[in-house]
């Protein structure tokens, strides 16, 4: 069983597969980002779409933990965020993967024990957790930490 890791952009969008290993405890498979280029947005919503579906051919995870809308301070940024991650979502469920959404807030609760964690803190706990030997992008650090906090949800007996 895999989890898959999302954290979504317009440029890039980090992913993260995870699986139970034979100890009961998620253990690091991937990481990496999606990049798209160009000018405008559909062509590079398409792009980061299909990068997507490679991953989901390759992987097969039972579901994906992607991260929940949040305030933003720019109203356009916020609104081309919002149409990448409703992108994801499409790609997600028209291959049947279970969406689970987790709040900023939330993960890094979960990764460091402190809700406002700084991200690199988060990377290096992951780093951490995971035994890493290379620190990841940050968007991918971003992904990692999803399916972390998802793989913990489900092994506590919640969604997949």
């Amino acid at each position: 069983m895999c989890w898959l890791g999302l954290d979504p952009g317009s440029r890039k969008a980090g992913y993260a597969i995870l699986e139970m290993g034979n100890d009961g405890r998620p253990r690091y498979r991937e990481c990496g980002l999606i990049t798209a280029s160009g000018d405008q947005l559909a062509l590079r919503l398409l792009e980061i779409g299909r990068g997507l579906q490679e991953v989901l051919d390759e992987y097969h995870p039972v579901a994906a933990a992607v991260e929940d809308i949040f305030t933003a301070k720019n109203s356009h940024s916020a609104l081309v965020l919002g149409q990448a991650r409703g992108m994801v979502l499409y790609v997600l469920a028209a291959a049947g993967v279970e969406v689970v959404t987790y709040t900023p807030g939330h993960v890094k609760k979960a990764i460091t024990g402190q809700g406002r964690a700084a991200k690199q803190q988060v990377r290096r706990n992951m780093m951490h957790l995971l035994h890493l030997q290379s620190e990841p992008a940050e968007d991918a650090a971003d992904a990692l930490a999803l399916a972390f906090c998802h793989s913990m949800h489900a092994r506590r007996g919640g969604v997949s």
